[in-house]
C-alpha cells in the first residue's frame, strides 16, 4: 500500500489537512484489510507517520471508523440532495434516488461491506450512529413523496415512510450481489423496474375519482393558506 505523502510534504499540512489525510488512509486500510484485521500501525504506515500521530487525532480505531463512516455519509447525502434538487417530477426524482443509491453501493462496495459488517456486529453506539446517518440519507425519499402529495401528483393514501422502506428494501435485495463482487446487476434496468413499480402504486390516476377529489382538496388548501 503506497504512502499518501512524503514526510517533507506532511510537515506543511495544517491540523485539518493532516486529520483528513489520516481519515483517507484509514478508509483505504479498512477497505483492503477489513476493520478487525486493521491496526493503527497499518494506518500510520499508510500515511507515513508514527502511531502516536494518528492517536493524537483519534484516540481509538473505533473513533477512526466512526469518522470514516461520517465522512462517507456526508458525501453521499450531499450528492443525493443536490441531485434531487435539480430534477422536476416525483417519478424522475425517485428514479434518480434508486439509480444513484445503487451506483453508490457499486462504486463503494468494499467500504459498504465494512460498514454493514461493523454496524451489525459491533457496539450499540456505532449501530446507532449508522442508523442516524442512514435515516437522514433515506429521508430524501420521504421528502419527495410529501412534495408529490402537496402538488397532487401522489395519492394521499401513500405513506412516505412506507414508500421509503419499499425503495431501499427493494434495493437491499441486490445489495450483497453488488458489494460481494458476485453476480453482476444491471443498475439501469433495476432502477427502471423499481421506479415503475413504486410510482405506479402511489400516483394519482386521472380516471380515479378519489384521486381527482384529492387533487382538488390539495389545490383548495393551497388557495386558503
Amino acid at each position: 500500500m503506497a504512502k499518501i505523502k512524503s514526510n517533507s510534504a506532511r510537515t506543511r499540512l495544517s491540523p485539518e489537512q493532516r486529520q483528513l489525510e489520516i481519515v483517507q488512509a484509514a478508509r483505504s486500510v479498512f477497505e483492503s484489510q477489513g476493520y478487525e484485521s486493521s491496526t493503527i500501525a497499518d494506518i500510520a504506515k499508510c500515511v507515513g507517520v508514527v502511531e502516536g500521530t494518528v492517536l493524537h487525532y483519534f484516540k481509538t480505531k473505533r473513533a477512526l471508523m466512526t469518522k470514516v463512516i461520517e465522512e462517507f455519509y456526508s458525501d453521499i447525502t450531499g450528492t443525493m440532495e443536490e441531485g434531487v434538487a435539480g430534477i422536476d417530477g416525483v417519478r424522475n426524482k425517485i428514479r434518480y434516488v434508486i439509480y444513484t443509491h445503487m451506483s453508490i453501493l457499486h462504486d463503494n462496495a468494499s467500504l459498504c461491506t465494512v460498514i454493514l459488517n461493523e454496524s451489525r456486529s459491533s457496539q450499540n453506539e456505532l449501530l446507532e450512529k449508522v442508523h442516524d446517518l442512514n435515516r437522514r440519507y433515506s429521508h430524501i425519499v420521504i421528502s419527495i413523496i410529501r412534495e408529490g402529495q402537496d402538488s397532487g401528483e401522489i395519492a394521499e393514501f401513500a405513506s412516505p415512510v412506507l414508500v421509503r422502506n419499499v425503495v431501499f428494501g427493494g434495493i437491499e435485495h441486490y445489495l450483497w450481489d453488488i458489494v460481494s463482487g458476485g453476480r453482476s446487476a444491471d443498475i439501469d434496468k433495476i432502477a427502471d423496474q423499481l421506479t415503475q413499480l413504486v410510482y405506479t402504486g402511489i400516483v394519482n390516476r386521472p380516471d380515479d375519482v378519489t384521486g381527482e377529489v384529492n387533487q382538488l382538496i390539495v389545490k383548495l388548501n393551497k388557495m386558503i393558506k
